[in-house]
């Protein structure tokens, strides 16, 4: 079966299985006979373990002609799998599925079906007996891993084959009692870099070996970090933003720093928290991580990694890491230096030769160590920050894996700050390392998780527990209270702009009655033909838009949204003010002019940045309880004004208009149309940003969910409108 392999791999891609690669393949098929249905293969990355994958599907259909199923940790896994190599060998048989609809599940024809072990685990019910055999590539992230022993454990498979790179860092998995008690002990066939050359005198072992510990931050970091980044702090925004990222980035002493200018030329409030940060003795978080780095690695004894080189953009951070090496790790002080700009040429040039001596175990070096500075080869190098900028990246990689030398395995190790932006910047750094063939199988795993938009997951849990509901006021997380009266908040932002009142008194407008000019201010936001042309007036609403979402949080909450992590309703109360007295002004108009029938269908909020301050949040799990909330309301509403729709013909409904793919925002209206003495008819568009349509179940819950709250909206609104007019 070998051979015919071979010559299907020369027929689609013209390269054949390697002799290691075949070594490994009888030693699986010998573990089968022996009776093993657990087998895990540890081979390091750039070995081609993916074609063993792929023999050991062939090899099961060819055998049992039963499905296999592929399980790869994340999305990109899935589709860089099914591209390259998958889809091309087998064609139409095979099929991949991560977004939860379990199209290729169903499909009995996809013979050999790639997800992810979240969508498996749901699609689970539907294919229970269905799969001879389960590969799992990454096979690390089993150990321990939740959804792969629920999966394992509901499908009960005949045969179990999993996969792994080599693990530098000293990390310890567990396997779920149920799994081994279905499948038995695995057995481990292991190959490192040494067995893998003998077996094989052409191997090459991946350049480097990459390695990712989580930053943490403690209380007070939290609290400092989530002030900032919710935007509750005043000031500058570029300055919040600049602090916000020095803080993740770089650690306390560095932040410490830039906000002591940054308070001295106004460019930020203090906060008790500042001080409470600035005064603390405990080292900062990315000291602590790299001080752990270090032991993990035992650098002090192990003299293959030296020396270290660790880098840092910040010169407080890198004296800062060479404090806190010196007294946890027990380095003497001459062993650890800093390299900076500070330095002059002669101290530069005096340091690498110290280094090239073996007299420096470990080099700090901060943004002039990545240019024209021949920094000694390292067999570790630590990343304490990631750079934004490519080349940057590439300039620090650059000093562990470009560099020629006897070193069989070198290890490059990036500490980041969970649930922040420092997680974003790493995709991109990361596909990159993978292209360059460095293995990065143990970094890659729920990077969504780590992500800041899990941190908006965990400021609504917190802020749910405060106010006592799972939709939380986005004003409550933005500012820290929620505005009785968002009208009235705009309107004293747009007061506070001399342009916008200049521009009204042209026109002649009162500006002087706060009656005019609230009408004036209903009108321009809610009448987008009207004012908003002029450019006064234009520039002032587009302030108040920078006002409102500046912060981080605003920019991470509309990703989460579009990813489906949260989801939104607008209030009932405050959003049902607007037609409440657009209903009174058109009932006003009729009556005034003695016209038997008066209708708006401009009438529209479409400004994103002001429908935020009506914005209700919630984490997507719990999306079916806040829509049968919802539904109750409406279900009240329908009941409470049931006669009076009898009596006076009213009725409400929802038009879901039309979608933008490119914004990917909805364009829903409520339709209002009733008869009180005059015939109102009122349509009202409120906008929906940030609104994916990729999944369509997703898509058509969130779609009732609008519905749903648009009928709330408009009952409200009418039932305050009768409240207010007289007939």
């Amino acid at each position: 079966m070998l051979n015919e392999f071979n010559t299907t791999l020369i027929e689609k891609f013209d390269f054949s299985l390697r002799p290691y690669q075949e070594y490994v393949i009888r030693n699986i098929a010998d573990s089968i006979v022996q009776g093993n249905r657990f087998v895990v293969v540890s081979m390091p990355t750039g070995s081609g373990k993916t074609l063993i994958e792929i023999f050991t599907a062939y090899y099961n259909l060819k055998t049992t002609n039963s499905r296999v199923l592929v399980l790869e940790p994340t999305r990109f896994l899935c589709d860089q799998m099914y591209s390259k190599l998958w889809s091309k060998l087998f064609d139409n048989i095979i099929g991949k599925e991560y977004e939860g609809n379990c199209h290729s599940f169903l499909d009995a024809n996809k013979k050999i079906v790639i997800s992810t072990p979240q969508t498996a685990l749901k699609c689970a019910s539907t294919i229970k007996g269905e799969f001879n055999a389960v590969i799992i590539d990454e096979i690390h992230h089993a150990f321990g891993g939740k959804y792969y022993s629920e999966l394992l454990v509901e499908l009960n498979p005949n045969f179990v084959f999993g996969f792994t790179a080599l693990l530098p860092s000293k990390k310890r998995y567990s396997l779920d009692f149920r799994v081994q008690s279905l499948l038995g002990e695995p057995t481990i066939l292991n190959y490192d870099f040494k067995k893998l050359s003998e077996i094989d005198s052409s191997f090459q072992p991946p350049k480097a070996i990459a390695d990712l510990f989580d930053a943490e931050m403690d209380e007070i970091e939290e609290n400092v970090y989530e002030k900032l980044f919710c935007g509750t702090i005043d000031g500058d925004p570029r300055t919040i933003k600049f602090l916000e990222n020095t803080l993740v980035r770089y650690g306390k002493r560095a932040f410490c720093e830039s906000l002591k200018r940054a308070i001295a030329k106004n460019k930020i409030s203090d906060d008790p928290e500042f001080t409470r940060l600035c005064n603390s003795n405990k080292p900062s978080h990315k000291a602590r991580i790299l001080s752990e780095i270090l032991s993990v690695y035992d650098v002090k004894n192990n003299d293959e990694l030296k020396p270290v080189i660790v880098f840092t953009s910040r010169k407080a951070t890198a004296y800062e890491f060479k404090e806190v090496i010196v007294s946890s790790i027990g380095l003497s002080s001459h062993k650890v230096e800093v390299l900076t700009s500070d330095m002059s040429k002669e101290e530069r040039l005096d340091l690498m030769r110290r280094a090239r001596e073996g007299h420096i175990d470990v080099i700090i070096s901060t943004l002039v160590g990545e240019e024209g500075v021949d920094i000694p080869e390292a067999g570790l190098l630590i990343m304490s920050d990631t750079p934004r900028s490519p080349l940057r990246f590439y300039q620090r990689l650059g000093r562990l894996i470009r560099l020629a030398s006897p070193r069989k395995v070198k290890y490059l190790v990036i500490s980041l700050t969970p649930k922040t932006r420092e997680y974003g910047d790493l995709d991109e750094a990361l596909w990159n390392l993978y292209g360059e063939g460095v293995d990065v199988s143990y970094i890659i795993y729920n990077l969504d998780e780590k992500g800041p938009e899990s941190r908006i997951l965990d400021i609504l849990d917190k802020f749910s527990n405060i106010y006592n509901d799972v939709a939380i006021p986005f004003t409550l997380i933005t500012q820290g209270r929620e505005l009785s009266n968002p009208i009235n908040y705009l309107l004293n932002l747009a007061k506070n702009d001399k342009r916008f009142l200049e521009a009204l008194k042209n026109m002649g407008f009162n500006v002087e009655s706060d009656e005019e000019l609230s009408r004036i201010f209903f009108i321009t936001l809610t009448f987008p033909f009207w004012l908003r042309c002029h450019d006064d007036i234009k520039n002032t609403l587009n302030q108040i838009d920078k006002i409102i979402s500046r912060s981080s949080f605003s920019k991470v909450l509309d990703k989460s949204i579009k990813e489906n992590h949260v989801f939104y309703i607008y209030d009932v109360e405050k959003l049902s003010d607007f037609i409440a007295e657009e209903l009174k002004r058109l009932y006003d108009y009729c009556k005034s002019e003695g016209e038997n029938y008066c209708e708006n269908v401009f009438f529209r909020l479409d400004r994103k940045s002001i429908l935020r301050l009506f914005m209700r949040i919630f984490p997507f799990k719990q999306f079916e309880g806040v829509k049968k909330r919802i539904n109750d309301q409406v279900d009240t509403f329908e009941e409470t004004l049931k006669n009076f729709k009898e009596t006076n013909n009213l009725r409400i409904y929802v038009d879901y208009g039309r979608y933008n793919d490119r914004n990917k925002s909805l364009f829903p209206k409520i339709i209002i149309s009733v008869s009180v003495g005059v015939w109102i008819r009122l349509e009202v568009q409120i906008n929906h940003y940030n609104i994916s349509n990729e999944n369509k179940d997703t898509y058509e819950k969130i779609l009732e969910l609008i519905e749903l709250n648009l009928l709330a909206i408009g009952y409200r609104g009418v039932e305050k409108f009768l409240e207010l007019y007289e007939e």
